[in-house]
């Protein structure tokens, strides 16, 4: 008999509260258990239900209430066989609101459900099955909870699970990190930087299911990028930008998925990092919510400079972002928040862009020709290419915003992207996801077509050229070059990319969760064109 067919019998309640009176149990059957992704734990209130969440067990059944069953990782698929040792009742669980495990062949137990401790306190729902003596189940898996197995008599462990070796030799660039879909774990929040020694130092961040959305990972390479070592994890820093000065390197951004607004200093090159943990050693906001990216930091009239934005505006994603520009004394002690200025919040209005205006956010601190700081911001617009621009005040503490001079056609607008000025060419440059022409059809929005890396260029910050595609993959979907970050070198760019890429594992989850950070080289920028742009595959 097929586990497909044993698991039939289990059923699921809508309802939170254990309310109906407590069925009669048949005789269970002693189980053996083996396959890959669990361990055999005791099945108790208040018992931990995942083993990559804190949830935990609520409403445990009392007839249930000390029997074993197999933990798993909540959104990653077990494989879970069981054999009856002898003649009885194989009993299962899962959250069938949350479809994807095929339960033909279980029938389900009217009044016996529980819950974990998520936000939406999803019911499990308990299913049966009676079978023979050595029958064995393979246990249907496919939703996020996972269906588990619950016995009095359980035995047995899970064998180490076999991963095939990832094949980067498609990867473009340097690989710096790594992290395979499966694990929920994707990079985010690329960041670069030169010490004084001419080593290299780069930085990003972790989101994604499988993450906590707080901890930044730095590396060094010693030999110019062609190689990496990772030094540290740095728990408590998000969505930040990673630069030098004054000898020192710095990591400023938020303290976690909308978070405090922090700031750390590292005198070792990255190993160790001071504490955020007052106003006088690196907590500089600590009364809301805030957001940003690793965006430029500017040293600029004896002042340096960093774009940020607040999450406290009214709705949700987009329409919620507040932008503001913060600045110190470029020779003061930047880990005190007694030394930086923030100007006024400026939020978005939705009648702006012929209603069409999502929100503006990861702004870049930029000098124009004339002296002035100016914010230019990412603009949440469905057809893309546009980018806005907040005059700030000399003092930092004002900024405005102008609707009707203040949008500007900018290739990639609506991803993120770093402008620097380069006093050789007299030119701004940026790196950008500049949706072609030939890609447009195949997304909706040009905010997730990111297949596309280019350099541009300006005289003014208001008209911007395409110079060359610098990367292209005609994949759309799961094919990313993004929030790159950038140096110049000489005659040479040097970026750091968050780079979603085939990897002989089935690729990045999409072209947004990415499962590389990648080092790149672009050789004499400033004389390259579109004749010489990558291939287009």
């Amino acid at each position: 008999m097929t586990l497909a067919s044993c698991l039939r019998v289990l059923g699921l309640a809508v309802g939170l509260e254990f309310v109906a009176a407590a069925p009669a149990m048949a005789v269970e059957a002693p189980l053996t258990v083996e396959g890959t992704g669990f361990s055999v734990q005791a099945f108790t209130e208040g018992g931990l239900a995942y083993g990559n969440r804190r949830y935990v067990w609520r409403n445990v059944p009392a007839q249930m209430a000390g029997w074993r069953f197999t933990r798993t990782d909540g959104g990653v698929r077990a494989e879970i066989a069981v054999t009856a040792q002898a003649d009885g009742v194989v009993h299962v669980a899962t959250a069938p609101a949350v479809s994807g495990a095929d339960l033909a062949g279980w029938q389900k137990v009217e009044g016996l459900r529980f819950h974990y401790t998520d936000k939406g306190r999803t019911v499990m729902a308990v299913f049966k099955r009676t079978c023979k003596a050595g029958t064995k189940l393979t246990v249907p898996q496919g939703n996020w909870s996972g269906t588990i197995v619950l016995a009095p008599a359980l035995q047995g462990e899970a064998k180490a699970r076999r991963q095939p070796a990832p094949d980067h030799s498609k990867v473009p660039g340097a690989i710096i990190d790594y992290s395979p879909a499966r694990t929920g774990k994707y990079v985010g929040s690329p960041g670069i930087a030169v010490l004084a020694n001419g080593d290299y130092a780069a930085s990003h961040d972790i989101f994604g299911r499988g993450s906590r959305q707080r901890v930044t990972r730095v590396f060094r390479s010693s030999d110019r990028g062609r190689t990496w070592t990772h030094l540290t994890d740095v728990d408590g820093q998000w969505w930040s930008t990673l630069f030098a000065h004054q000898g020192a390197l710095y990591l400023i951004g938020a303290s976690r998925s909308y978070g405090f607004t922090v700031i750390r200093r590292s005198t070792d090159g990255g190993k160790t990092w001071t504490e955020p943990k007052d106003t006088g050693c690196g907590l500089l906001l600590g009364d809301g919510k805030y957001h940003c990216a690793p965006v430029p930091v500017l040293v600029h009239n004896g002042r340096i400079w960093r774009a940020m934005e607040d999450a406290m505006g009214p709705g949700a994603w987009g329409s919620h972002f507040r932008s503001f520009m913060m600045s110190a004394p470029a020779d003061a002690n930047l880990l005190k928040a007694a030394n930086w200025t923030f100007s006024n919040r400026l939020g978005r209005d939705p009648k702006w862009l012929d209603g069409e205006f999502g929100g503006w956010l990861e702004g870049n601190a930029v000098a124009t020709p004339g002296g002035h700081v100016v914010n230019i911001l990412r603009v949440d617009h469905n057809a893309g290419g546009k980018a806005a621009v907040i005059r700030i005040s000399g003092d930092g503490k004002t900024a405005t915003f102008d609707p009707k001079t203040g949008f500007i056609a900018f290739p990639g607008g609506s991803k993120k992207f770093t402008i620097r000025y380069d006093p050789k060419s007299r030119r701004y440059w940026s790196l950008v996801n500049w949706v072609q022409d030939k890609d447009r059809p195949k997304h909706a929005k040009a905010s997730l077509i990111r297949n596309t890396l280019a350099l541009v260029s300006s005289p003014d910050l208001a008209a911007w050229t395409v110079r060359s595609v610098i990367l292209y993959h005609g994949d759309v979907a799961k094919h990313g070059f993004q929030y790159v970050d950038w140096l110049f070198e000489g005659d040479d760019l040097i970026a750091a990319s968050r780079t979603a890429y085939d990897d002989g594992l089935g690729g990045a989850h999409n072209q947004h969760d990415a499962n590389y950070l990648t080092f790149h080289r672009i050789r004499n920028f400033r004389t390259m064109t579109m004749t010489g742009s990558a291939p287009s595959k």
